[in-house]
């Protein structure tokens, strides 16, 4: 039982690295304006951040939680303004969740009980990308932040 949770561990994982360079990719070439990475000035982007939880799917045969983010992945440029709003979506006597980034320079901590939402400002001021996570129902609840350099 123990390899085969390790297996769904590692295919979620191979999964989450998928789609946060299929995203990446896609925010990248649909964007239409166009950036200079010497003038860019940067946006402020308001992110709305849920949980939810993957439907039908069994937490005691899978060993793991049905708990998600949505969206997937937030994406920015290097100096946009983030201020993301995190909604706990659980209903009363539900899961608390958090939305934690251990990685310097954007360490953050919010935890929330069900039916509560907190807002957190980060400034986009280092390029990567950074994980996310909800310190209590990993590895399902394990996305992206991704800062790119803006483009020419």
């Amino acid at each position: 039982m123990g390899k085969d949770n390790n297996k769904i561990a590692l295919l979620i994982s191979i999964a989450s690295i998928i789609i946060v360079a299929g995203y990446v990719i896609s925010t990248v070439t649909s964007n239409t304006s166009v950036h200079n990475t010497s003038s860019y000035v940067g946006v402020k982007r308001d992110i709305f951040l849920f949980t939810s939880e993957m439907a039908e799917f069994n937490e005691t045969r899978m060993g793991m939680p049905k708990d998600t983010f949505t969206p997937d992945t937030i994406s920015a440029y290097k100096g946009d303004t983030l201020v993301i709003h995190f909604f706990n979506a659980e209903a009363e006597g539900g899961d608390k969740h958090s939305f934690t980034i251990y990685s310097k320079p954007y360490n953050v901590n919010i935890v929330l009980d069900p039916g509560q939402n907190k807002t957190v400002t980060i400034n986009a001021n280092t390029t990567g990308i950074y994980q996310y996570i909800c310190t209590f129902h990993p590895p399902t609840m394990t996305r992206h932040l991704v800062v790119l350099e803006p483009t020419k």
